[in-house]
């Protein structure tokens, strides 16, 4: 089976992972819906999360097995981290091809969405005709491993409005179980999939000070390709 599975929270991720599926004419699957467990030729295409990979997708690597895996990793232009050659590492996957492709950070309301993706046909043809490669590790914080969801609690906290009407679909489409009634809880990692899931905008996200400094760092925006 050939595929294009994506996990995407801001539709970003779901829209790089469109572009593959368009031009391989490969099948579209969400991650967060039930998937294959084995794949001839696949395409992974996901977010980085504070430096490191998502845990829905260390899970989905824990239970497949693939001939010839495509890792693309979406960043939003702070630091891409190391999660490609993690994956590499940590799951014995046959890797053909890879990329690190800056994209609008969820945090900030003017940044760039990713839209060059002419760039990205090298990837395609190397999906064509696949052979393995071996992934450079990249730097990574050294604090990116020490608590990174509390980490992201205490940077930015969800704010429900008074516009909430009580539908909950920010509950219905969490991925986690960390909200209901438009009220977080501690199993929260602040992805905003809730927020931009809201019909009437009643989540807000309020940055405190060390993540607003953070983020008015020089943007990383290059686009990395192994192939």
């Amino acid at each position: 089976m050939n595929a294009v599975v994506f996990y995407s929270n801001t539709c970003q991720s779901k829209a790089i992972a469109t572009y593959f599926a368009n031009q391989l004419g490969y099948p579209l699957a969400d991650m967060e819906t039930k998937c294959a467990e084995h794949y001839q030729n696949l395409v992974l295409v996901f977010p980085v999360h504070c430096q490191n990979i998502p845990d829905i997708v260390k899970v989905f690597l824990k239970n497949i097995s693939v001939d010839n895996l495509t890792v693309i990793a979406t960043y939003g232009k702070m630091c891409c981290g190391n999660v490609l050659c993690e994956i590499q590492k940590n799951y014995q996957k046959n890797i053909v091809a890879g990329a690190y492709i800056p994209t609008k950070h969820s945090y900030i309301d003017n940044d760039d969405v990713f839209c060059d993706f002419d760039k990205l046909e090298p990837i395609v043809e190397k999906v064509k005709e696949p052979s393995y490669i071996q992934l450079p590790k990249l730097y990574k914080n050294p604090l990116a491993d020490v608590f990174p969801k509390l980490r992201s609690r205490l940077g930015l906290t969800i704010q429900r409005s008074a516009d909430c009407s009580g539908c909950n679909l920010c509950a219905e489409r969490c991925s986690f179980g960390a909200i209901q009634s438009g009220i977080t809880n501690r199993k929260c990692i602040r992805c905003l999939k809730c927020v931009e899931a809201c019909p009437r905008q009643a989540l807000k996200i309020k940055l405190g000070l060390p993540l607003k400094l953070y983020l008015r760092k020089k943007k990383a925006n290059e686009l990395i390709i192994y192939i």
